[in-house]
């Protein structure tokens, strides 16, 4: 054997070795991250608004169409990496290398180029999970702010100041409101109208409109609708408990027909 062909050799060696260690790295790091989607999955059930949320229905999440669509091509595209990887750990411990190299290759690549799979995954579960996430507005309570089948932003973390538009739960419906009245405002409603703080906000009620003449108290929300006619808010099912309040509208990603 010449020296030419010994160093070929010693280069094939050092060559394969940095393909398997890259190959043991990649299979680790892919279903690690794979068990921590699991576990971030199953912890994030409990919020109504995760896109992932196994709980959900066409009537009771306030993002039906988009939570659909994103989550049913995230269920495809980590099902099928996740066979390529079994595929391509399968050839691994069978030493594949050692008998087809150019066929292991090409499971490499193809591993390689779904590796970013589950850590893409798990940022958008830990971004949806803690801090954000779309909805989908239905009806015409919030016109001409926001129109049928708009799409918002919604930010879990925000401070809720007068104003603020927010996502809602009443009973199994989720509603998007302006708050109108915050903890310690005083609120007045009558023959009159609604009052907060001596000011009159609102005169149209009806019948069954809650009447109130008090502080709000810490951790209650008055809200309305700013399409008064056609909404309904705490005119009729009261005041808001925090623990209902969802989150804040931050951003309207679409602009829909309110005609």
């Amino acid at each position: 054997m010449t020296i030419n062909e010994e160093d070929i050799m010693e280069e094939e060696i050092i060559v394969d070795k940095k393909l398997m260690n890259r190959s043991l790295l990649m299979i680790i790091s892919f279903f690690l991250f794979l068990i921590f989607d699991i576990v971030l999955f199953s912890l994030f059930q409990s919020n109504e608004l995760f896109m992932f949320n196994l709980g959900r229905s066409q009537q009771n999440i306030p993002n039906p169409l988009v939570s659909q669509v994103f989550s049913t091509v995230f269920y495809i595209i980590i099902i099928l990496a996740t066979v390529v990887y079994l595929i391509f750990l399968i050839s691994y411990i069978k030493k594949t290398y050692n008998l087809d190299y150019n066929g292991y290759k090409k499971i490499f690549n193809f591993a390689d180029f779904f590796s970013v799979v589950p850590i893409f995954l798990f940022i958008i579960m830990i971004i949806n999970g803690l801090f954000f996430s779309l909805a989908q507005v239905d009806g015409e309570s919030m016109e001409p702010t926001f129109c049928p089948h708009d799409t918002v932003i919604i930010n879990y973390q925000s401070s809720i100041e007068r104003n603020d538009i927010l996502i809602v739960k009443n009973n199994d419906s989720f509603l998007i409101k302006r708050v109108v009245g915050v903890p310690g405002d005083t609120i007045k409603i009558d023959s009159e109208g609604i009052e907060i703080n001596g000011v009159l906000i609102e005169t149209y009620l009806l019948s069954n409109t809650v009447i109130y003449d008090m502080v709000i108290p810490e951790g209650y929300y008055y809200v309305l609708g700013d399409n008064r006619e056609h909404s309904l808010d705490s005119r009729f099912f009261g005041m808001v408990d925090d623990k209902d309040i969802l989150g804040e509208v931050v951003w309207k990603l679409t602009e829909g027909n309110c005609e």
